[in-house]
């Protein structure tokens, strides 16, 4: 056997000794929060990430960066490199309504932000505290109606899913509330349950231990079906408000130029990560359904609820002021 040139032998080795070209990934990756920790988003965007370090062979690290209705965190990935190592888990007030409520962006939802997939969808609940006389959603709106305006609701921080929510429900229902925005449902909740403030909106998971407890009464539940776990808990819809329906949902998104081939890599780990039976147990104990499917079927979808919501919020004079 003919020998080797040397410096074809050294590339030869130093070539068997290196990853395949393209081979991804080869280290950790980072999901960015764009709010606080504890919330039903964290949290399931923590259970995603330990499936996903599995299904990639590589750590995968939640980074809460919180601030400006979820604006921080989305422009940071927005601006990050786009190479499949900072990704973003959004709700859909991110991915969706901040394009309508501000006016000056620094990034497009759209132009600026990969699809990877639709990861869940959450129905919400409206409470009404229980040091509160209001056991109904028809009681709390004829008290609405009857003192427009002083009756105070809780949110997690303007432009959030309950601040939607609540305001499409109050439109819908021609009332007007007090709107008191919190840092996060934590101190929203601290103030709720003793009734200094009278209602508010959250995920299903989030408040099924307090409406348990007996802390805080369920009226609603915002999505268009009832909820199997909040059993005798009407939709809004059926409860007084025709047409109703509310669903929030959370996707992940990348920085736009993403390789096509790694964004196919995070969707199938997604998909297969959304399929396995500890996940699944662990979104239905936070109240959350999952999706899954094609990264270009969650651009569509992305692109149909901007529009949507930018109707809403025009028509329903939302505003984050």
């Amino acid at each position: 056997m003919p020998k080797l040139p040397q410096t074809l032998l050294g590339g030869l080795l130093l070539a068997a000794a290196l990853p395949a070209a393209g081979a991804y990934p080869e280290r950790a990756v980072r999901i960015i929060v764009p709010f606080a920790a504890g919330a039903t988003l964290d949290l399931m965007t923590r259970a995603v990430a330990e499936e996903l370090a599995h299904q990639l062979g590589q750590p995968v690290v939640v980074e809460n960066r919180a601030g400006a209705s979820g604006i921080i965190g989305a422009d940071a990935v927005a601006k990050a490199p786009a190479d499949g190592y900072t990704l973003m888990m959004a709700p859909f007030s991110v991915l969706a309504v901040n394009a309508s409520l501000h006016k000056n962006l620094p990034y497009d939802n759209l132009r600026d932000l990969a699809p990877v997939a639709l990861v869940a969808v959450a129905p919400h609940v409206l409470l009404a505290s229980a040091q509160l006389p209001y056991r109904t959603l028809a009681e709390l709106l004829a008290a609405a109606k009857a003192r427009p305006g002083q009756i105070a609701y809780a949110s997690a921080g303007a432009g959030s899913s309950a601040h939607l929510a609540t305001e499409v429900l109050l439109y819908k229902a021609g009332v007007k509330m007090a709107h008191v925005p919190y840092k996060g449902t934590a101190p929203a909740y601290n103030d709720l349950i003793p009734g200094r403030v009278a209602v508010m909106i959250d995920g299903v998971g989030a408040a099924l231990p307090r409406i348990q407890s007996g802390q805080v009464r369920a009226l609603g539940v915002t999505s268009p079906e009832p909820v199997d776990v909040l059993p005798g808990v009407p939709t809004l819809a059926r409860a007084g408000v025709p047409g109703y329906d509310v669903t929030p949902w959370y996707g992940m998104v990348a920085p736009r130029g993403t390789p096509e081939a790694v964004v196919a890599t995070l969707n199938g780990a997604v998909n297969r990560a959304l399929a396995t039976e500890g996940l699944r147990r662990r979104f239905a104990e936070m109240g959350l359904q999952p999706r899954g499917g094609k990264s270009a079927d969650f651009g569509a979808y992305m692109a149909s609820e901007t529009a949507k919501w930018r109707e809403v919020v025009q028509e329903a004079h939302v505003s984050i002021e």
